[in-house]
């Protein structure tokens, strides 16, 4: 991140002077909401509820999933390891202590932490994130 330089400022002149100090804070302003966006992405919020007739979603990076289990069990399937995907997270939340959610990812040979994808059975807040080797919990 490189940010834009500062020139000069006109101390001599009260109305320029203003007018290059409010130009810095619209830079500074600008610079600070890019960093936020591209640094520090805020979660995107969604729910699921599965039923027998729909229990499979699509896991999506820098999302916050609430998958409702009440009525049946859920499956959430990550998708396959690109670079685009390195280091962002996942995020699901069961909100039942009904029923669970298997979770596995649309390449079969890619692990979790290792090992295969877990089965989540307690409520609670779950965090994936994945490299060139997998995913971790």
């Amino acid at each position: 991140m490189t940010f834009k330089r500062v020139n000069d400022f006109a101390t001599e002149d009260p109305a320029k002077l203003d007018r290059e100090l409010s130009q810095l804070e619209s830079n500074i302003d600008a610079e600070f909401n890019l960093v936020r966006k591209e640094l520090a992405p805020q979660l995107r919020v969604d729910s699921f509820y599965a039923t027998a007739s729909r229990g499979i979603v699509a896991m999506q990076p820098d999302k916050q999933l609430t998958i409702d289990t009440s009525i049946a069990p859920a499956t959430a399937v990550f998708p396959k390891l690109t670079p685009a995907n390195f280091g962002r997270r996942f995020v699901i939340v069961k909100r039942a202590g009904a029923n669970n959610i298997t979770t596995s990812c649309q390449d079969a040979t890619v692990l979790c932490n290792g090992a295969a994808f877990p089965v989540l059975a307690a409520v609670g807040r779950y965090e994936f994130t994945c490299d060139a080797s997998g995913y971790y919990r």
